[in-house]
C-alpha cells in the first residue's frame, strides 16, 4: 500500500512539473504596430546640430509673407494675392518636398524604434498620456510587456515598398526575439497602406492576425480627389466640417453665416480653384505632395490613369521614375479584393475597426462623406455603403442583409469586403485608442481571442457602438 501511495505522489508531482514546464515554455506572441501619417515626426538634419522638424513655422518669415501677400493683393488684385500665398506655403512645405523619382530633396528622416519597446522605457511613460497610435503601443505595453512589443515609423512620403522592408525587418526581429512562428499585426491609418505593400512583397506566412484600425485599406477620397484636381468648397460641407471639429465655436460659425460671410468666402475659394488650379498645381503641388509616391498610394483604383493623366500629362518621361513607383501599389490595389480574401482563408485573422459621424475636411469633391475627420468611412470599412455626413439612408433603404444595417440607418456594412469582421464605432475619432479605455480593451479583446473573430462573436462588442469623449463604449 505505501508503494502504491508513493507511485500515485510521484505521478501527480510528475504531472504537476510537467505543467509548469509547459506554462513555462508558452511565449507571447509578439505585436507589431504600425503608424499612420504623422506630419510632425518628419526631421530635418536628424543627428545633426541642424536637427529640427522638417515642417515648421518660423514666426517672423510667416508675417513677412503675410505682409507680402496683402501687399500683393493691394497692387495685384487676386493674381497678387495667389502669388503671395503660394511664396509663403512653398516656404513652409519646401523641406517636404520630393524629387521626379519620388525621392526626398532635403535631408529628411523619422525617429525609428529599430529594437522592442523595452528599449524606449521614457516614450512608454509619455504614450500612456496621448491616444491614437501611442495609446496603441501603451496599451500593448502594458498588456504583453515591452519586450513584446514592436513599433513601425516611417517617411509616409516615400515608396511603401521601402516602408515593407521596415515592417518585414521589424517582423522578423519580433519573431527571433520572441521565438514565436508568427506575429500580431496593428495597422493605424495610413498604416494600412504600407502593411498591404508588405504582404504583397513579403507575403503573410509570418501574421497571425491583422486589425486594420481606422485605415486607407481602400484608399483615401481625401488624397485621390486633389490629385485628380477635384478640390472644389461649398457651404454645407464648411458649415458642417466647423460645427462638427470645431463645435465650442459654433456661435461664430452661425454668426458669420447669418452675416454672408461664409457666402463670400466659398465663393472666393471656389473662384480660386477655377481660376488658379494650374498655377497652383505647377508652381506647389508638383514639387510637393504630387511627387510623394505615399500619398499616391492612397488613391483610389477607380480613376489612378485619369489622375496620372491630369498630373503628369506630357510629363511622362521626365517623372518615369516616380510613376513607376506609384504603379506598383497599383498593380496591387487591383488584386487587393481577392488577395486579402485569400489571406484570411489562409488563416490570418481580420478585423476593420472604423470610426464614422465625423465630418471630414471641406476642400475637395467627397467632403460630404461621413467620416472621422481624416479618412471616409466607405473606404476605411472596405465598402460598407455610408449616408453623407449628417444624413440618413432613409427609410425606404433595404439592406441586403437587413441585419448589418445600423440602428441609425447610417450604415449597411452587407457591402464590406468582410461584413463578419468589421465593426463602427460612431462619434469615435480617428485611430481612437486611449491607453486604458474601454475602446481599447475592445480592440485588444479582438487580437487576443483565439481565431477569427465575428461581430457575433461577444455581445458586449457587436457590429455597431457608441463611443463618448472618454471613450466609453455603449450599445445602441
Amino acid at each position: 500500500m505505501k508503494k502504491l501511495i508513493a507511485f500515485i505522489l510521484a505521478a501527480v508531482l510528475l504531472f504537476c512539473c510537467t505543467i509548469g514546464t509547459s506554462a513555462a515554455e508558452e511565449k507571447t506572441v509578439p505585436i507589431v504596430v504600425v503608424r499612420g501619417l504623422d506630419f510632425n515626426g518628419l526631421i530635418l538634419d536628424q543627428g545633426t546640430e541642424n536637427e529640427r522638424p522638417a515642417l515648421s513655422i518660423n514666426v517672423p518669415s510667416l508675417i513677412f509673407g503675410i505682409v507680402k501677400t496683402l501687399t500683393l493683393s493691394i497692387f495685384g488684385g487676386t493674381d497678387g494675392f495667389v502669388d503671395g500665398v503660394i511664396d509663403v506655403a512653398g516656404d513652409i512645405f519646401s523641406p517636404l518636398a520630393c524629387d521626379k523619382n519620388g525621392n526626398t530633396v532635403q535631408n529628411v528622416s523619422v525617429k525609428e524604434y529599430d529594437k522592442n519597446m523595452a528599449s524606449y522605457p521614457e516614450k512608454i511613460e509619455s504614450f500612456q498620456n496621448q491616444d491614437s497610435e501611442a495609446g496603441v503601443v501603451a496599451e500593448a505595453c502594458e498588456r504583453y510587456g515591452a519586450e513584446n512589443v514592436y513599433y513601425v515609423t516611417y517617411d509616409w512620403r516615400l515608396d511603401p515598398y521601402e516602408t515593407a522592408d521596415k515592417i518585414n525587418a521589424r517582423v522578423n526581429l519580433a519573431i527571433k526575439e520572441s521565438g514565436c512562428d508568427k506575429v500580431k499585426l496593428i495597422c493605424c491609418s495610413m498604416g494600412g497602406v504600407m502593411t498591404q505593400a508588405y504582404f504583397d512583397k513579403y507575403g503573410y506566412e509570418k501574421i497571425e492576425s491583422c486589425m486594420f484600425l481606422s485605415t486607407a485599406i481602400y484608399g483615401a477620397y481625401s488624397a485621390s480627389d486633389p490629385l485628380s484636381g477635384r478640390v472644389s468648397f461649398d457651404k454645407s460641407t464648411l458649415n458642417n466640417f466647423l460645427n462638427g471639429a470645431l463645435s465650442d465655436l459654433s456661435w461664430l460659425w452661425s454668426a458669420l453665416d447669418s452675416s454672408g460671410v461664409t457666402d463670400g468666402l466659398v465663393a472666393f475659394a471656389n473662384n480660386l480653384a477655377d481660376n488658379y488650379k494650374d498655377k497652383i498645381y505647377d508652381e506647389l503641388l508638383m514639387d510637393t505632395f504630387a511627387c510623394m509616391p505615399g500619398i499616391w498610394a492612397m488613391h483610389i483604383t477607380e480613376d489612378f490613369d485619369s489622375a496620372k493623366q491630369f498630373i503628369f500629362g506630357g510629363k511622362e518621361e521626365q517623372y518615369a521614375g516616380l510613376i513607376k513607383k506609384i504603379d506598383k501599389y497599383q498593380e496591387y490595389c487591383l488584386k487587393r479584393d481577392s488577395f486579402l480574401k485569400q489571406m484570411q482563408a489562409d488563416g490570418v485573422e481580420i478585423m476593420l475597426v472604423c470610426s464614422y459621424n465625423k465630418p471630414v475636411v471641406p476642400v475637395y469633391e467627397h467632403s460630404y462623406c461621413n467620416g472621422d475627420q481624416v479618412l471616409e468611412t466607405e473606404l476605411m470599412s472596405a465598402g460598407a455603403t455610408v449616408a453623407p455626413y449628417g444624413k440618413t439612408l432613409g427609410n425606404d433603404y433595404v439592406a441586403a442583409n437587413p441585419e448589418k444595417l445600423s440602428p441609425d440607418r447610417v450604415i449597411d456594412a452587407s457591402t464590406c469586403l468582410f461584413p463578419d469582421n468589421t465593426w463602427f464605432i460612431k462619434n469615435a475619432t480617428h485611430v481612437c485608442c486611449r491607453h486604458g479605455s474601454k475602446l481599447a480593451e475592445m480592440i485588444f479583446w479582438l487580437m487576443d481571442y483565439e481565431g477569427q473573430p465575428t461581430v457575433s462573436t461577444n455581445m458586449l462588442y457587436p457590429q455597431f457602438q457608441l463611443c463618448d469623449d472618454a471613450q466609453n463604449l455603449f450599445i445602441f
